[in-house]
């Protein structure tokens, strides 16, 4: 894998410390070079996912920044709180056939979105994706590189809850002590993967079997309708949301997944504390397939986001075609909410502004004094257009986009839905006129109501950059976010976009500087260093919420040659900060510990903290992993090594499948036929020129 060496050449998400890295390290020694680690992270790891192409896309080629082979970045500190740095690559079926095309097999979603990809163009490239993986038998087309999440049998679980289920279930059903829990590395196109902690190894994928009575992901309830059984829609039989929510009080595990090709195209599933499925696969209309991220839930009550962001193949065939992922600015932003096990009871609110939201910060429960639900709160990084879309992808933005994303600032947006029967959003509008992405707050806290909620922001500039740009995130914020709330509230019922706190990030910088504080506090950056996605650690004993340190791993920008290219010196790697959340305010002074890394960390998603007391409760290998060769050894092959050895190693001839052999004979009149689209193509814009 090899960088080009004009930076302008490159995409915007390919250059610079998005850069993919091609190293991979286990377990190597860190130093810390300010400061020292807090006790509370003795035992624990860090982990954090991102996309990172194996063999990125030529200059010209489609590539978006939710594209790329999974890569788990982790920091391990043993009983001494000495750290040690681990990158894998997650071993996906996906990975194996990267490496042996030298590219790629899937579509990018940056050709899926943009509105200059004609219709036989992502046909093709939809079903080579498909033909490959099924001549392969990959089984699952997901490079799990959005998210983790820790979840396992006994989180949440205190001796009078299990005696209580004891009871219910008797002693023979009750499940054995043994270690359950896992890291689970998650993306929307799957299952989710186990992983092995601290090594990083892949494990294989978690279809989250139940354990008394082996349903899985691969199958739904009730019987299947003969033709479904060799439809496409059961390809996406076993996808999972890249953002599970677990409840930090039950331990239970919230999910959904999406269908494109069979509604209703939402399915919603529970799954208790045991590994039992309380509810499984269980239809929620939305009207037509969406694209969605993220939901919330409460301690009683699911929020499902059905926003315009339409993920469906219906949209290739209207008048005029659109793109297969397309946000319909006809469509309202409609949240459907019900209680958590009883879905089929659900309530809809909509906004009839069309927005986006890709992630949501906390949601819980309001009761008045008679303890009768009043209404459900939510918070959600909130966009008035699908502009990141296209900015993610370097794709020329839609001009409608462009007139209604006209000033458009990411905000963490409240709302405040009634639950007495009116139907009615009682209150909505954003806290701060920040802009604001990927919220996290203390782990415990969650479906409550929280006091504070921490998140990326910049000094300047926006999280949907223009095209040619990427956004780098060089503040972390800090939101009293029920003081803010309770302000807007006292402003009156109704919609209002105008933000409880009017002031800029320099404005909130330079008012603590002067001694002036409020309810937003920013830590800025150094000159030139930028930060990612922060994760909240609660410190011991603590007695308010704030108590805690805030992960994040940062790179100086320095490092980077004049070209735009990283330097590949050995003192050019990112490093790991820890924050004290209390004093975020006084800049470097809050920075409790320095972690010097042997690479860069290219700028990432989502990640989680995993505390030493749970890694003692994972769950055991049955068997011992087989060896997972490093990426730069994967690289070191050629690819005619690679094909000679799948070409020895796998029978010439070997019997199909009924399915694969219809599916193979269709394959050349598909051809023939998309063949004969590109040449029309191609002629009419020959004879339209000569005109």
């Amino acid at each position: 894998m090899s960088t080009p060496s004009h930076s302008s050449e490159v995409h915007p998400f390919l250059r610079g410390n998005f850069a993919p890295v091609t190293q991979e390290y286990v377990s190597h020694p860190c130093q810390v070079v300010h400061g020292q680690v807090p006790q509370e992270l003795f035992g624990g790891q860090y982990i954090r996912n991102g996309g990172n192409p194996v063999y990125p896309p030529e200059q010209g080629r489609h590539y978006h920044w939710f594209d790329g082979d999974g890569m788990l970045h982790g920091v391990f500190f043993d009983g001494q709180g000495r750290p040690s740095y681990t990158n894998r690559h997650l071993a996906t079926p996906l990975l194996t056939m990267t490496l042996l095309l030298l590219r790629s097999p899937l579509p990018s979603i940056a050709l899926l979105i943009s509105p200059l990809s004609s219709l036989h163009r992502i046909v093709v490239a939809i079903l080579q994706a498909f033909l490959i993986a099924l001549r392969a038998r990959m089984g699952v087309l997901s490079v799990a590189n959005t998210s983790v999440i820790w979840w396992g049998r006994g989180l949440g679980l205190d001796e009078l809850e299990e005696d209580q289920v004891e009871h219910v279930l008797g002693a023979s059903e009750m499940l054995s002590n043994d270690p359950d829990q896992r890291l689970l590395a998650t993306c929307e196109s799957g299952p989710p993967l186990e992983v092995q902690l601290p090594s990083l190894q892949t494990i294989g994928w978690d279809r989250l079997k139940d354990p008394f009575t082996g349903e899985s992901l691969a199958e739904r309830r009730g019987r299947w309708e003969w033709w479904k059984r060799f439809g496409l829609s059961r390809v996406q039989e076993d996808w999972m949301t890249a953002h599970p929510r677990v409840d930090p009080l039950d331990g239970s595990l919230l999910l959904y997944s999406t269908q494109m090709f069979d509604a209703p195209h939402v399915r919603y599933s529970v799954i208790d504390r045991t590994g039992r499925h309380v509810i499984w696969k269980e239809g929620i209309d939305v009207g037509r397939a969406k694209m969605m991220h993220d939901f919330a839930a409460t301690r009683t009550h699911t929020i499902l986001l059905n926003l315009p962001l339409t993920l469906s193949p219906h949209n290739l065939f209207s008048r005029p075609p659109v793109p297969l992922i397309h946000f319909d600015r006809t469509l309202p932003s409609e949240f459907v909410i019900f209680p958590r096990l009883q879905p089929q009871h659900l309530i809809r609110f909509r906004d009839p502004e069309p927005s986006l939201i890709f992630h949501t910060a906390n949601a819980w429960d309001e009761y008045d004094g008679n303890g009768c639900l009043q209404a459900v709160n939510m918070l959600g990084c909130r966009f008035r257009s699908a502009k990141l879309v296209y900015a993610a992808g370097a794709i020329d933005i839609p001009a409608v986009e462009k007139k209604f994303g006209a000033g458009d600032v990411v905000r963490l947006q409240y709302y405040r839905f009634d639950m007495t029967g009116s139907g009615k959003i009682i209150h909505t509008f954003p806290l701060s006129a920040i802009p604001f992405e990927f919220p996290t707050l203390p782990p415990l806290l969650g479906m409550s109501p929280a006091r504070y909620v921490y998140g990326c922001t910049m000094r300047s500039g926006l999280f949907d950059e223009p095209l040619g740009g990427a956004a780098k995130v060089d503040c972390i914020a800090k939101l009293d976010v029920l003081e803010l709330i309770e302000r807007g509230r006292c402003r009156g019922v109704g919609k209002s976009m105008e933000p409880v706190d009017p002031r800029s990030s320099a404005e909130i910088l330079k008012d603590w500087q002067d001694g002036v504080s409020g309810p937003i506090e920013i830590f800025a950056m150094p000159a030139g260093w930028y930060a990612q996605e922060p994760r909240f650690v609660p410190r011991y004993n603590g007695r308010k919420e704030d108590d805690g340190f805030l992960f994040t791993y940062v790179y100086d920008e320095s490092h980077l040659l004049p070209d735009g290219t990283p330097s590949s010196d050995g003192d050019a790697g990112s490093e790991l900060w820890v924050i004290d959340a209390r004093r975020l305010s006084q800049g470097m002074s809050a920075v409790v510990a320095r972690i010097k890394l042997p690479q860069r960390v290219p700028y990432g998603l989502h990640g989680t903290f995993v505390p030493g007391s749970a890694m003692r409760h994972q769950r055991k290998v049955e068997q011992s992993l087989p060896p997972q060769d490093l990426l730069q050894d994967k690289l070191a092959r050629s690819r005619l090594q690679n094909f000679v050895s799948i070409l020895f190693n796998r029978p010439m001839y070997r019997d199909k499948s009924k399915a694969e052999k219809v599916i193979l004979a269709l394959w050349l009149p598909i051809g023939v036929i998309m063949l004969a689209l590109s040449i029309k193509e191609v002629t009419s814009y020959v004879v339209l020129k000569q005109l």
